[in-house]
């Protein structure tokens, strides 16, 4: 990128564009000099988070990696929050990598760490909720022919409170499409929160336990090779000769590499014909200078620094005193 990104609440203009079977909705960076987005089945996305399906379905985009963290979960919640979704028919899909448009604003790239996914996107998401929940009421207002603060959203249904009619998000998807958005959707206050904050099922569990959901390791692209290293065991150790007949044996073994000093890679066409082939490997090392530096040599080095005078970081009070006086005393 050669523009930093701080997404807050006033940097974010809302862009529609209608696709078929329903809407897309996204923010559109003003400093960013992409106008469009990618392609999925068919449809087009504009810096898409969100996309609602005629027949309900609500598909937000999920811009942080999922690493146990629950982002897979607690992301959707929060714009599903503002949205007034119905959670039973929320699903999620994995952004594409482009920074430009799905960059972790706390960093300004499209990164995962820090814990600042929920904090970073907590406003963004929110508002993207917002824009489509106002849309969708402008729509049925349309519809129906009233204001639209006669209007209610709840549940992915809007009502009109004065007749009790209703619409599903999916019946008002393609009009809503058309519909102006809003630059300053009007955000709920945190009393009205119905999924912020409540315990709720992780969306990414059934996969997981069923054995459907793809990780990192599970990704193929076409003529795709999978390395997996030798590393030698000390520190700043160093390759000696290599033996990878065994190796080179192995099915799907493509070649044998060094990598540096003291780093050798076996390539293959799986992970796991990498794996076999990197065990089987016969590699001599030069530990060099840490030879001898092991877990019990360095064990060692701090029981002997226990029986030394440690540096004061903090001197305050009498605590031997106080020790004394003390009516309990809890050793650890």
């Amino acid at each position: 990128m050669s523009e930093t990104i701080h997404m807050n609440r006033r940097t974010f203009l809302v862009s529609t564009a209608f696709v078929a079977g329903g809407f897309v909705l996204g923010f559109h960076l003003p400093f960013s000099s992409r106008s469009g987005g990618a392609e999925t089945n068919g449809e087009t996305e504009i810096n898409a988070w969100l996309r609602i399906g005629t027949e309900g379905s609500i598909i937000i985009q999920v811009n942080h990696s999922e690493m146990g963290q629950g982002v897979v979960t607690g992301l959707p919640m929060i714009l599903a929050e503002e949205l007034e979704a119905d959670w039973t028919k929320v699903r999620t899909e994995f952004a594409p990598s482009n920074a430009e448009l799905y960059a972790n604003p706390t960093y300004s790239a499209q990164v995962t760490g820090g814990s600042s996914a929920i904090r970073g996107m907590f406003i963004p998401l929110r508002k993207a909720g917002a824009a489509a929940r106002e849309m969708l009421v402008a729509a049925a207002a349309k519809e129906w022919g009233v204001s639209a603060e006669e209007c209610e959203a709840r549940n992915s249904l809007v009502t009109h409170k004065p007749t009790g009619r209703t619409l599903s998000y999916g019946a008002l998807a393609r009009a809503a499409a058309k519909i102006e958005p809003p630059k300053e959707p009007k955000l709920k206050s945190p009393d009205q929160f119905r999924l912020i904050s409540q315990s709720t099922n992780r969306l990414d569990a059934p996969a997981k336990v069923d054995g459907s959901a793809k990780f990192g390791i599970d990704v193929t692209v076409p003529g795709m090779l999978v390395a997996t290293v030798q590393q030698c065991p000390v520190f700043e150790g160093k390759v000696v000769s290599i033996n990878d007949q065994a190796a080179r044996a192995v099915k799907g073994v493509r070649d044998v590499i060094q990598v540096d000093e003291g780093c050798v890679a076996v390539v293959a066409d799986t992970y796991w014909q990498a794996k076999k082939g990197a065990n089987v490997l016969q590699i001599t090392y030069d530990f060099g200078k840490y030879a001898s530096l092991d877990s019990e040599a360095i064990s060692q080095m701090f029981r002997e620094g226990l029986k030394e005078n440690g540096a004061v970081a903090r001197n305050e009070g009498n605590v031997d005193e106080t020790l004394r006086s003390a009516a309990k005393t809890v050793e650890a």
